[in-house]
């Protein structure tokens, strides 16, 4: 049980625009938001979506609409983010019954049991570091790399997903992007730069 006068602290420092309270925030509550979601989704979404997927996009609404919160009790930033999350969900759920298709939201055809491809990320960033398999896969290191996915600027974002969550070609990713393949080899270096540096000051280190 986290401590609710640390939690408060970081709640009224991330209203106030603190974007590394705000990871922390998403990192503490990336359990209880997982849970909710696969309680919420249905056969059809789990065969499409990886809930990480999901909930990246959650965070990434967080960081976009935090100047809205606003704090009314120890509770009150976790029911924003449910309120968040359940939206998504109607969203995602209406899209994809209605096969409608929004290249820039595009989840997964068929993604990849346990997480695999944030899981490979994850040891793609801690290579450097020897952070063991057994810590990479627990739920705070998936709940920091979608809080500090969600920080990222636009096109780190979109080249990392695109790169390294889909698996698609370097040649692809610049067809899409309209940039040439040299262009997004670099992209890749410094958005996994900068998400490496974010990781890594978010504190979530090898044991």
């Amino acid at each position: 049980m986290p401590d609710q006068d640390a939690t408060v602290v970081l709640v009224q420092h991330a209203a106030k625009g603190d974007q590394q309270a705000l990871q922390r925030l998403l990192v503490l509550y990336h359990p209880r938001l997982r849970a909710r979601l696969l309680r919420q989704m249905d056969p059809v979404m789990k065969a499409r979506f990886d809930p990480e997927d999901i909930l990246q996009q959650v965070y990434l609404e967080a960081f976009r609409a935090i100047a809205s919160f606003d704090y009314r009790g120890k509770d009150s930033f976790l029911r924003w983010l449910f309120t968040i999350l359940d939206r998504k969900l109607i969203d995602e759920h209406r899209a994809l019954h209605a096969d409608r298709r929004d290249v820039r939201r595009e989840f997964k055809q068929a993604p990849p049991s346990d997480n695999q491809s944030y899981i490979d990320l994850l040891q793609r960033l801690c290579a450097d570091t020897g952070t063991p398999s057994r810590v990479i896969r627990n739920q705070e290191a998936l709940g920091a790399l979608a809080a500090c996915l969600a920080a990222l600027p636009d096109h780190y974002r979109d080249v990392i997903r695109m790169r390294f969550l889909q698996g698609m070609p370097v040649s692809d990713v610049a067809k899409r992007l309209k940039r040439t393949s040299g262009s997004i080899h670099m992209i890749c270096h410094r958005a996994l730069a900068a998400l490496r540096d974010q990781f890594e000051q978010l504190g979530v280190n090898p044991e």
